[in-house]
C-alpha cells in the first residue's frame, strides 16, 4: 500500500483515535507561549514513561505557577526535580529541561530561525526522535518523526521485519518521498500512527479483529498462518534495540 493512501485512511478515521485526538490537535496547531511550553516539556518528560505520569509532573509545575520557560529557569534544581519526579528519570530530565528552556528563550528573544537538528541533539537526553518531535511540534519544521510505534506499525502493515531495526534516516527518507512535506501532514501522520498503535495495534495482543486496516495489513490478515509474520511479533516483544 502506498504511504499516502495509508495516511488518508488513518486521517479520515481520526474519530477512532479518541481520546487522543484532542491532545494531538493541540500539538499540531500553532501555539501560544503557554501551549508551546507544555508541548516542549511534555516531549522530554514522556521519554520512558506514559502520559499519565507526564500529566502528574506537568500538574505539579502548574500548581506552582510554572507555565513558561522563564518560570522553569527560576526554579532551583532540587525543586524542579521534585516536581517532575512522577515522570521518572527526574535528575536527567531536569537538566534536559533547563538546557532546552535556554534554547527556546534564546531563539524567542532574538527572533532567530529554529535551532538545527544537530543543535538539539547536542542536548544531553535528546535523541533523534525527540529532536524531530521538537522541530515538528514546536518549531513547525517539516521532518518525519520515527519512533517505536512507527517501526511496529510499518513492520505489521508491510509484513517486513527490517522496519524494526532499519536505520532511522532510511525510514525518514521512505516517508519523506511519499507524504506531503508540510510540517502539519508529517506531524499528523506521526500522531495518527502513535494513537492507532496505542489503542489498536498494541505491542502485545494487537486488536487485529477490531482494526479497520486489517484487510490491508499483512500481519493482520496472515500472521496466524505464516511463521515469518509470527517472527515479527517475537521481535516486537523484545527490548528496544533500534536507534
Amino acid at each position: 500500500m502506498e504511504l499516502n493512501d495509508l495516511y488518508q485512511l488513518l486521517s479520515t478515521s481520526s474519530h477512532r483515535i479518541e481520546p487522543h485526538h484532542e491532545t494531538w490537535m493541540l500539538w499540531l496547531k500553532r501555539k501560544s507561549r503557554e501551549e508551546l511550553f507544555e508541548v516542549a516539556i511534555g516531549t522530554i518528560l514522556v521519554q520512558n514513561t506514559n502520559w499519565n505520569n507526564v500529566d502528574l509532573a506537568i500538574s505539579n509545575l502548574y500548581r506552582s505557577n510554572v507555565k513558561s520557560f522563564e518560570n522553569l529557569l527560576d526554579l532551583g534544581i532540587i525543586q524542579l526535580e521534585e516536581m517532575i519526579k512522577p515522570a521518572g528519570f527526574y535528575k536527567q530530565k531536569s537538566q534536559t529541561l533547563i538546557f532546552l528552556s535556554k534554547i527556546f528563550l534564546e531563539y524567542d528573544s532574538k527572533g532567530l530561525d529554529p535551532p538545527s537538528r544537530d543543535e538539539l541533539l547536542r542536548i544531553k537526553g535528546v535523541g533523534k526522535e525527540t529532536a524531530d518531535s521538537l522541530l515538528v511540534y514546536c518549531f513547525y519544521v517539516s521532518v518525519p518523526i520515527i519512533g517505536t510505534y512507527t517501526r511496529r506499525f510499518f513492520a505489521r502493515i508491510y509484513g517486513e521485519i527490517h522496519y524494526l531495526k532499519e536505520k532511522y534516516e532510511i525510514i525518514q527518507e521512505f516517508i519523506a518521498k511519499s507524504i506531503s512535506s508540510d510540517y502539519y501532514t508529517l506531524g499528523k501522520f506521526h500522531a495518527l500512527i502513535v494513537s492507532h498503535s496505542q489503542l489498536v495495534c498494541k505491542k502485545i495482543d494487537p486488536l487485529c479483529d477490531k482494526c479497520h486496516l486489517k484487510d490491508l495489513c499483512t500481519f493482520g490478515k496472515f500472521h496466524p498462518t505464516q511463521p515469518d509474520l509470527l517472527q515479527i511479533q517475537e521481535a516486537i516483544s523484545q527490548p528496544k534495540t533500534a536507534n
